[in-house]
């Protein structure tokens, strides 16, 4: 029976599905040392965040057939390299759109409003905080979209019905006349959104152009009333920069659902800052939301191991080969 790897737990229902078709090997707890012995017999590895498949790890699973990834976000599949040696990559491109775009929603309120901060206070007993904080409305505000894929148009969309926000999006690789047609207003350029926007937020991959994408500058231009939301990928953001802004008060506050490294440094400054609100990297991480993501991927293991057409692959060029 053929072997498959799951790195983390996923929804029990899509290891049940996939149970029922192959032999699971979990490497839920595994180092990445004991993850090394079990590739060379795995026919099939399902990622999710903590491990990656680049050439090293392709080159040492000779019976490598399918990568599955848990997840809309491929910085951690070499696709080119998977290509080359003809082995699919399927994902879940619309799988953590909802559960995302609706963690994005809370991390832009929760800092706006000084969330965490105030709950800190208020369990201190310090209840008078309330003469000293002012929150930020949101209705007929500015809404600064990086990105404009599923999870930031659904992002957008909860601004805009929800609270009747203003949308402004940059996004090079999506046409101006789609963003209009959306009914969002398209910027030419990162630092025009930047200088718009009340608060920004970030829907984007981590690539080689997108890498620290958000540096000094564009913190510069956000300005000391803005906030930044990021659920993306931590390397997009110029982190020293950021922490720096927050320090300083050049931008307002943070909502930070990813860092780079990952886990963060325990002796992160972010942590000792009342301006942020942080979360572990799990904007995608409902109930919901798991188990959309885990049978997608699954299914999608399950067909390509059985000789049938994946329904998301991502490396396309293999179907043209």
């Amino acid at each position: 029976m053929k072997k498959i790897l799951v790195n983390k737990p996923i929804h029990t229902d899509a290891i049940d599905r996939l149970m029922q078709e192959f032999d699971v090997v979990k490497g839920f707890d595994a180092t990445p040392d004991e993850i090394f012995e079990l590739l060379p017999d795995i026919n099939g590895v399902i990622l999710c965040a903590g491990m990656k498949m680049f050439a090293e790890e392709m080159a040492i699973a000779k019976n490598l057939q399918v990568i599955g990834r848990h997840g809309a976000g491929l910085d951690i599949v070499d696709l080119e390299e998977a290509t080359r040696r003809n082995i699919p990559v399927v994902y879940t491109p619309y799988g953590p759109t909802e559960s995302t775009a609706e963690h994005a929603f809370m991390l832009m309120m929760a800092t706006a409003r000084q969330v965490t901060y105030l709950d800190r206070q208020t369990r201190q007993g310090n209840f008078n905080i309330r003469d000293r904080v002012v929150g930020f409305e949101f209705f007929d505000s500015n809404i600064g979209v990086v990105g404009f894929g599923n999870i930031g148009r659904r992002f957008a969309e909860m601004c805009r019905d929800a609270l009747q926000m203003n949308v402004f999006v940059f996004d090079p690789y999506v046409e101006n006349k789609v963003i209009e047609e959306w009914g969002a207003e398209p910027c030419e350029n990162l630092l025009e959104l930047m200088g718009l926007a009340d608060i920004v937020s970030l829907h984007i991959p981590s690539t080689q152009d997108t890498r620290c994408l958000i540096d000094a500058e564009a913190l510069q231009a956000l300005g000391p009333d803005g906030y930044l939301v990021n659920t993306s990928r931590g390397a997009v953001v110029d982190e020293a920069a950021l922490i720096s802004a927050l320090q300083k008060g050049e931008i307002a506050g943070a909502g930070l659902d990813v860092f780079e490294p990952e886990p963060p440094a325990k002796d992160n400054p972010l942590f000792n800052l009342d301006n942020v609100v942080l979360t572990p990297h799990l904007a995608s991480f409902t109930s919901q939301g798991r188990r959309r993501m885990g049978l997608m991927v699954v299914e999608d293991v399950i067909k390509v191991l059985n000789g049938q057409t994946p329904k998301y692959l991502a490396n396309v060029a293999i179907n043209q080969k």
